[in-house]
C-alpha cells in the first residue's frame, strides 16, 4: 500500500461544491460581447446588468466585470467572490435560458446579502 493517497479533505469538496460550473459561466470575449452590445441593461448602482434570453432553456449564465477603479486585484476578486455566493445562493429564482452580464463601477465594499438584493432588482 504504498504511493497510496490521502482522500480529498472535505474542505476541497466543498469549495468544488460552491464554484460556478463550466456551464452556468457564460466565457470567451465574443459571447460576453454579445451580451454586451445587445441585451438589455439595467443599472442599480453599483451594478450594471446587461442580460440577453438564449434560444435554449439551459442554466443561467453568467458573467462579472470588475471596473480597476474599484480598487486593487485583492479588493476587486473579494466583490466577485461575493457577487458569485450572491449568484449561487439565488440561481434557482433567476428565469432559465438567460445570459448575464454584470458590470460593476467604483463603490464602498458592501456584504453578500447587500450584493443578493441588488443582483435581485436587476433581474427581476
Amino acid at each position: 500500500m504504498k504511493n497510496q493517497q490521502p482522500p480529498c479533505t472535505t474542505a476541497t469538496n466543498h469549495r468544488k461544491a460552491l464554484t460556478l460550473k463550466k456551464d452556468q459561466r457564460l466565457g470567451g470575449k465574443r459571447m460576453v460581447d454579445q451580451v454586451f452590445r445587445t441585451g438589455r441593461r439595467r443599472t442599480h448602482h453599483p451594478i450594471m446588468a446587461c442580460c440577453q434570453r438564449r434560444v435554449d432553456n439551459g442554466l443561467t449564465r453568467i458573467a462579472i466585470s470588475v471596473s480597476k477603479k474599484c480598487g486593487s486585484a485583492i479588493e476587486r476578486n473579494a466583490i466577485r467572490r461575493r457577487i458569485r455566493e450572491a449568484h449561487r445562493l439565488m440561481q434557482h429564482e433567476l428565469p432559465p435560458g438567460m445570459d448575464v452580464l454584470l458590470v460593476v463601477r467604483p463603490h464602498r465594499r458592501l456584504a453578500v446579502i447587500q450584493y443578493q438584493e441588488i443582483v435581485r432588482c436587476l433581474l427581476r
